[in-house]
């Protein structure tokens, strides 16, 4: 949990006390960083088990959605973060949408990609190929609409910065391509879907009073400004934010999901 900022603004507690009394809450949450620690393999990151217990807690109370936001390719996370289908889904920073947890009258987006768009992916995933041929560890992400450049499983990590730079440098070659610098890696997309857009289509699918959002990357930011003065933010770990709240790691939001699970199942309505 975090301390209080000073003699006026409100704690975490203090939110997640309101969040808890919501007529409609939106729990919404990325993954990587988040909901789950970082791994050397991206296909072996998974949600915390603490995690996992608080959201499967507040799926089983009324009027309370979970979705997560993340990165990942939809295929990832219905097959990883949400097998039994009870969640909110968003893709590929956005890019796509499963909304099945809303029943039949909601439906999710189809991700087509245009001709040139099909040719660009090419290119970027060749160019991705190309550097982690020459940096030994580290690894290619394939996504429906892009490339990922990942650093973290390096050899030699000293290294990692000036990979990641000439990463960047290699994409903006390409026309067209959505650059996106992250922790130990470097995305690239196609298309310019954002993890705002993904959020702001759950909160008005649900019509939610209250949103959480958590997030720890720069990308969760686009998120994190689409909520309004009623919602709550939590950035996990360093760096700038514009949430009011921040927690230091996975474990820490996990204890914070489990308090706000607590106090809804004993809030009244």
């Amino acid at each position: 949990m975090t301390a209080r900022h000073d003699d006026t603004r409100p704690t975490l507690e203090d939110d997640l006390a309101r969040a808890a009394e919501a007529e409609v809450l939106l729990v919404a949450l990325d993954f990587d960083g988040t909901l789950a620690p970082f791994t050397e393999d991206p296909e072996d990151s998974r949600a915390l088990p603490e995690a996992q217990s608080a959201l499967e807690e507040l799926l089983a109370l009324e009027h309370t959605y979970v979705a997560v936001v993340s990165g990942r390719p939809l295929r990832f996370l219905r097959s990883v973060v949400d097998p039994a289908g009870r969640m909110l889904l968003s893709g590929s920073h956005g890019a796509e949408l499963h909304l099945d947890a809303l029943g039949e009258a909601a439906a999710d987006t189809e991700l087509r990609l245009s001709p040139a768009q099909q040719e660009l992916l090419a290119r970027a995933t060749a160019l991705v190929e190309a550097q982690v041929a020459r940096y030994p560890g580290a690894q290619l992400e394939r996504k429906p609409t892009g490339a990922a450049f990942h650093t973290r499983t390096m050899t030699d990590q000293s290294l990692c910065a000036r990979a990641e730079e000439e990463m960047i440098g290699e994409f903006e070659r390409l026309d067209g391509l959505k650059i996106t610098p992250g922790q130990h890696v470097v995305e690239s997309s196609v298309h310019s879907a954002t993890k705002g857009e993904g959020i702001t289509a759950f909160m008005r699918a649900t019509g939610a009073d209250v949103t959480l959002f958590a997030g720890d990357d720069v990308t969760d930011e686009n998120a994190m400004r689409e909520l309004g003065p009623a919602d709550l933010g939590i950035k996990v770990g360093t760096g700038r934010s514009v949430a009011a709240h921040r927690v230091g790691s996975p474990a820490e939001l996990a204890a914070a999901l489990n308090r706000l699970a607590g106090l809804r199942r004993g809030a009244p309505g």
